[in-house]
């Protein structure tokens, strides 16, 4: 999940300056497409002041993509910036005007022959020789603005997200790295209090307690697991606790669904089922767990309930646990999960699920 996430921003990475490349080659050869296509296509009127005037204004669009606009736009000059944009508008198009003299309009006698009825002429002739100069300038300093704040926005949006990636990877680490010692003390309690009673199912225990720790310390440490790996630690776990348990308690625990081919981040229920354990099971009286799995391709539904018996006082580590994965949970599936908690007839039922990416 999210190391898929760290790769496709690496992959990004590397890449940003070939689709750089790629974009600005197709843009400008689209620029020159159009008046090489029109001498092709029988106007033979094609001549090299076009590709000079492309290669300035190739100048013109990255003077202000690499220096004016970071330098002043960027930086909220905007005063500087306009004083910029107005000068370099000036000089180029006074550039343009004077020296492609076979591409200015006719003098004015001309155009007083051919428009008889142009009220001032001379400003029309003005307007002939500088306005389209004047406005190709501008287009090319406004798309290139454009292009390089569009860019410096896409690229801040990139580094937040990876920020925020770093950060979501650095919390589930710590947090399953307070949930582990978690578990392995509470089932240190289970074994110490066989071993107390000096039970024979204490040797049992400790074997099982050696499966679940290599479990914790190999997989893990992985972004996700098999699912059917998981359920098979669950059991484990609930094997270990049943050790400790009488005749007054009841376990049901019950898998539907293939979990084959499923997989999620390690450790997702197990504090749901060690606070069922703690705060449900007394062996002095009847107590009963039901622990429902109901597994599909697209989600995962987890029930749990079990009765409800006062404790003498409040364990912070167990909350820590539960804290700490509900925690995980909304890291892991922020929009794709429901979780619901509640109390009825004195007993605690925890309804959980999680849609699966199905990709």
């Amino acid at each position: 999940m999210l190391k898929n996430i760290n790769y496709q921003l690496k992959i990004g990475k590397q890449s940003i300056t070939f689709r750089f490349f790629l974009f600005h080659f197709f843009f400008w050869l689209l620029f020159l497409f159009m008046p090489i296509a029109n001498y092709f296509v029988g106007n033979r009127n094609l001549s090299v002041d076009i590709f000079i005037k492309t290669f300035f204004c190739f100048g013109v669009f990255y003077l202000n993509y690499f220096i004016l606009v970071p330098q002043f736009l960027l930086k909220s000059k905007v005063i500087q910036y306009s004083i910029a944009v107005i000068f370099i508008t000036t000089i180029f198009t006074l550039f343009f005007t004077t020296y492609f003299t076979r591409l200015e309009p006719p003098p004015v006698k001309i155009i007083v022959e051919r428009m008889p009825g142009l009220p001032n002429p001379r400003r029309a002739l003005f307007f002939m020789r500088f306005f389209p100069n004047i406005l190709m300038i501008i287009l090319h300093l406004a798309f290139s603005a454009m292009f390089k704040i569009y860019v410096e926005w896409n690229d801040s949006f990139k580094k937040q997200k990876e920020a925020e990636t770093e950060k979501k990877i650095s919390e589930l680490n710590f947090l399953k790295a307070q949930l582990n010692p978690h578990f392995f003390f509470n089932s240190l309690n289970t074994i110490f209090s066989l071993a107390i009673k000096k039970s024979d199912k204490t040797s049992v225990a400790v074997l099982n307690l050696s499966d679940l720790m290599r479990y914790m310390l190999y997989e893990t440490n992985k972004e996700v697991v098999l699912l059917s790996e998981e359920l098979l630690y669950i059991e484990n776990y609930i094997e270990l606790q049943k050790l400790r348990l009488t005749e007054n308690n009841k376990i049901k625990y019950e898998v539907t669904g293939n979990p084959n081919g499923i997989t999620i981040p390690p450790l997702l229920f197990i504090s749901f089922i060690e606070n069922a354990f703690k705060h449900g099971i007394s062996t002095a009286t009847n107590s009963e767990i039901y622990i429902k799995f109901n597994i599909s391709k697209k989600e995962i539904n987890f029930f749990i309930v079990n009765d409800i018996n006062k404790q003498p006082k409040s364990d912070e580590a167990s909350g820590l646990g539960m804290e700490n994965t509900l925690k995980r949970i909304a890291l892991y599936f922020p929009e794709s999960h429901t979780l619901k908690t509640y109390v009825e007839d004195n007993k605690f039922y925890v309804d959980l699920n999680l849609k699966l990416n199905e990709d």
